[in-house]
C-alpha cells in the first residue's frame, strides 16, 4: 500500500446531545500521517447554552449524558482547539455534510465565525467505491476490511473513517486526499467563514448553483436565502435550487442566520427522529424565528406559485 503512504488528513467525529445539529457534546478527532493513524483525541463539550440539553434518544446512541458534560467547556470553547489540532490538513469524516453542519450551525449558535477548512466524504467515496446495500458507517467499515463495533462512539467512529479513506485510496491507487478525490470524480468540500460548499461526486448532478446576476430585482425571491426540507412533489431538490437561483435567490442547504425563507415539502414521519413533527430544518427555523429572525416559512404549492411556471 505504499502508494497511499503519504495520506494526511484529520477524521472528525461530532456527537450532539438533541436533535439540533448545532447541539455538539462531543467530537473524536484523528490525525493521520502517511497513511497511518498517528493521534486519536476525544474530547467532550457542552453545546451552545441555548441548547444545552439532551434528547433521550440521543443518549442512546452515544451515551453521553449531561452529568458527563457537566463542567467541560462549551463548544465555543472547544472549537480552538479542534482547529488547533486540525490545523492546514484536511478534514475527513463520514457523512461530512453532518460533521461541517455541526461546526456551522453550532458557530452560529455561539456567535462564532466558521473556520476556514477542506474536507473529504467517506460516504460520498464510499459509494463510489463499495457496492453495498446501505452505506451507513458499520457496513462500509466491513466493506473496508475493519473489525469495527463502535458505531456513535465519536472516537472509534473517527478512526474507522479514517481507515476507510485510507483503504478507498489504496484501492484507487492514490496518494493524496485530492488524488483520492480526482480518481473518485469527487470534488473536495469547503468552508470559510463567509460561505461553504459540499464534497460531492461530480457526475451525480448534484450542485448548489450561484444566484444569477441578472435576475429581475423586484422577483420576490431575489437576494434571499433559500432552504428546503422533506420531499417536494412538484420537483426535484436539483431543479428547485436551479429555479430559485435563476430568479436571483441563494440556495442552502442548512438552515442558519442568513436564511430567509424556508420551503417545505412532504414530511415523511418516517424519517423524522422519534417524537419529532417537525424536520430539523423547521425545527431550527422555528428557534430562529423565536429569537426574532424573520424567516418566512413556505409550503411548496406558495413556492410554485411565485416561480411563475
Amino acid at each position: 500500500m505504499g502508494f497511499a503512504m503519504s495520506l494526511d488528513f484529520v477524521a472528525l467525529d461530532f456527537e450532539t446531545a438533541n436533535s439540533f445539529r448545532g447541539s455538539p457534546c462531543a467530537v473524536g478527532m484523528v490525525r493521520v500521517v502517511d497513511g497511518e493513524v498517528a493521534e486519536t483525541r476525544r474530547l467532550l463539550m457542552r453545546p451552545p447554552s441555548e441548547y444545552d440539553w439532551f434528547d433521550e434518544f440521543n443518549i442512546s446512541l452515544h451515551g453521553i449524558t449531561p452529568e458527563m458534560v457537566k463542567g467541560q467547556p462549551r463548544f465555543r470553547d472547544r472549537l480552538a482547539e479542534i482547529v488547533a489540532f486540525v490545523g492546514d490538513l484536511p478534514v475527513v469524516a463520514h457523512n461530512a455534510a453532518f460533521d461541517l453542519g455541526v461546526i456551522r450551525d453550532a458557530c452560529d449558535e455561539s456567535n462564532l465565525r466558521w473556520p476556514t477548512l477542506s474536507y473529504a466524504c467517506t460516504l460520498v467515496l464510499a459509494r463510489q467505491t463499495y457496492s453495498l446495500l446501505s452505506y451507513s458507517l458499520p457496513w462500509v467499515a466491513e466493506a473496508a476490511g475493519l473489525d469495527f463495533d463502535g458505531h456513535h462512539d465519536p472516537e472509534a467512529d473517527a478512526v474507522a473513517a479514517a481507515r476507510i479513506f485510507v483503504d478507498i485510496a489504496a484501492r484507487r491507487e492514490a496518494g493524496s486526499v485530492e488524488e483520492t478525490l480526482a480518481h473518485a470524480h469527487c470534488e473536495l468540500g469547503h468552508l470559510t467563514p463567509d460561505d461553504w460548499r459540499g464534497c460531492f461526486h461530480q457526475q451525480s448532478g448534484y450542485f448548489i448553483p450561484s444566484p444569477n446576476p441578472d435576475a429581475d430585482p423586484s422577483h420576490p425571491f431575489y437576494g434571499r436565502e433559500m432552504v428546503f426540507t422533506g420531499a417536494l412533489a412538484t420537483m426535484t431538490r436539483q431543479r428547485a435550487w436551479d429555479l430559485t437561483a435563476e430568479r436571483g435567490a441563494t440556495p442552502a442547504e442548512t438552515v442558519t442566520k442568513r436564511t430567509n425563507i424556508l420551503v417545505i415539502g412532504y414530511q415523511d414521519a418516517r424519517k423524522l427522529r422519534p417524537g419529532a413533527t417537525l424536520s430539523a430544518k423547521a425545527q431550527k427555523a422555528a428557534a430562529l424565528r423565536e429569537k426574532g429572525q424573520p424567516i418566512e416559512v413556505m409550503p411548496e404549492e406558495d413556492f410554485f406559485q411565485q416561480l411563475g411556471l
